[in-house]
């Protein structure tokens, strides 16, 4: 055979091990990238507390620490398998057969790890003491702040990426918008002061616009006088509390069109502190908000602890409140 056929013969296989190694190459890279994907994770979250975790799939065994979360993963149909218990907060019918893992104040970590999650949903501000527990046995901690009503749209949409429903944990954001923003538009424009008081059995303290009826009266374009503090509260180092310190000459000075009081623990034993500590004084009789009846109670399920969805129905009390008073 001529020469040159034997040089095109050699030309072409080497222009085929070429291609070969070529797609070797490329099936080699496509593996080590879905390896990398894999190892870094489908997404990852940045909780409340700046945390980033990260999820190499999407949570199928959810625990709650606080039963608060249960209503926001039962509209995104997440999976409970474990939940808190509190003497406040209803279970929804759809978690009730969901392990039982203590109370919110003390959760049974054995139980929690013994139920292989693979999310577990914490309070901010309350179970970060459980969180490297809880990692060391290789399960995810998303800590998240369910406090104001900012904190309950972020939420929704957090537990919404989580449970792969993106689209709709933004959309039920957007309907409580539209919830609250139409009871705020019946409202009179006029400003009212208020005071916001919250009794125990051990002291009386003042709340903040970080607490929930303190969130709640901003939205409804309240001036809580507590706010007349804030340079006070900095310098005590209680800029991040949703308490202040209470303080009657204080109240009398600011002298509150509308008073609210929140409380936690027993009736009879709340009655008594708000009776010595507040109401014996003849100086309280002296305020406006309790010259014309303007002091009112407000209902535990949505004051006490996170209302969740049903903020729109706390900004409704609290509204119908003030159309009382006009």
């Amino acid at each position: 055979m001529p020469a040159r056929y034997f040089k095109w013969s050699y030309d072409m296989k080497k222009i085929i091990l070429m291609l070969c190694l070529l797609v070797v190459s490329v099936t080699m890279y496509g593996c080590t990238s879905k390896e990398i994907h894999k190892d870094s994770g489908l997404m990852k979250i940045t909780d409340d507390n700046g945390r980033q975790v990260a999820f190499s799939k999407k949570p199928e065994r959810i625990v709650v620490l606080s039963p608060s979360f249960l209503e926001l993963l039962e509209v995104l149909d997440g999976n409970v398998v474990g939940r808190a218990e509190s003497t406040i907060v209803r279970t929804p019918d759809f978690a009730k057969n969901a392990a039982v893992v203590g109370f919110i104040f003390n959760i049974n970590t054995e139980k929690v790890v013994e139920l292989k999650p693979d999310l577990i949903v914490a309070y901010k501000g309350m179970h970060e003491k459980y969180i490297q527990l809880f990692e060391a046995n290789g399960i995810p901690v998303v800590v998240l702040n369910l406090k104001t009503y900012e904190d309950v749209k972020h939420s929704i949409k957090v537990l919404g990426e989580l449970t792969g429903q993106k689209d709709k944990g933004i959309k039920i954001a957007a309907e409580l918008d539209k919830k609250v923003q139409n009871t705020v538009r019946k409202l009179p424009k006029n400003t009212k002061r208020v005071a916001i008081l919250h009794s125990s059995a051990q002291n009386v303290t003042l709340e903040q616009e970080n607490s929930i009826a303190g969130c709640v009266a901003k939205l409804l374009q309240m001036h809580n006088i507590v706010q007349d503090i804030q340079g006070m509260a900095a310098s005590t180092g209680e800029q991040m509390s949703d308490k202040a310190p209470y303080n009657l000459e204080f109240l009398i000075e600011k002298d509150p069109e509308i008073i609210f009081i929140t409380s936690m623990g027993n009736k009879n034993d709340i009655e008594a502190r708000l009776q010595n500590d507040v109401m014996s004084s003849p100086a309280w009789k002296s305020i406006t908000a309790v010259k014309n009846n303007a002091v009112y109670y407000l209902p535990d399920e949505l004051f006490l602890l996170n209302p969740g969805l049903r903020y729109p129905q706390a900004v409704e009390y609290m509204a119908e409140k003030l159309r009382g008073q006009d």
